[in-house]
Formats: structure tokens, sequence, C-alpha cells
């Protein structure tokens, strides 16, 4: 396992669905200073896809991505 992440702020958006869990990611992360880190928590398997897709679009750096039953992890950098 990798190095442990200093987490800032933690988004539990478990039990929402798409677009949900990436529109509350993004505002939770404008709400942060730069260089801080968010943990988000989701179980709904397009944010697989979307996290990630939201980071490159938008310059926020994706430090790290986990599953853990059945729970996704993203490590997000401001």
């Amino acid at each position: 396992m990798s190095k442990e992440i200093r987490v800032d702020k933690i988004l539990d958006v478990k039990g929402l669905s798409c677009p949900g869990p990436t529109v509350l990611t993004m505002k939770a992360l404008e709400g942060m200073k730069k260089g801080k880190v968010l943990q988000v928590m989701a179980n709904d398997s397009s944010t697989r896809l979307a996290i990630p897709s939201l980071c490159r679009n938008t310059g926020y750096e994706l430090l790290e991505f986990r599953e853990d039953e059945g729970t996704l992890h993203f490590f997000i950098k401001r």
C-alpha cells in the first residue's frame, strides 16, 4: 500500500448517484485552499470515471484512488 495521505476534508457522497457526487466534489474543492487534500467516498460506479475526468478538466490533482469493500476513495489535491 502507498504512503499515508494527509487529508484536510472528507466528503461522503455514498448513496448518491451521478451527477450528485461530481457536483458536490467540485463545490467542496472550490471551497478549499490551494494545496489542501479532499477525500471523497462514493459508491456510485459512475464516479470511477467522473471524478478523474473532473480532475483532468479542472487541473486538480488526483493523488490516489482506492476501492475498499464497495466504497470508492478518491484523494484530490486542490
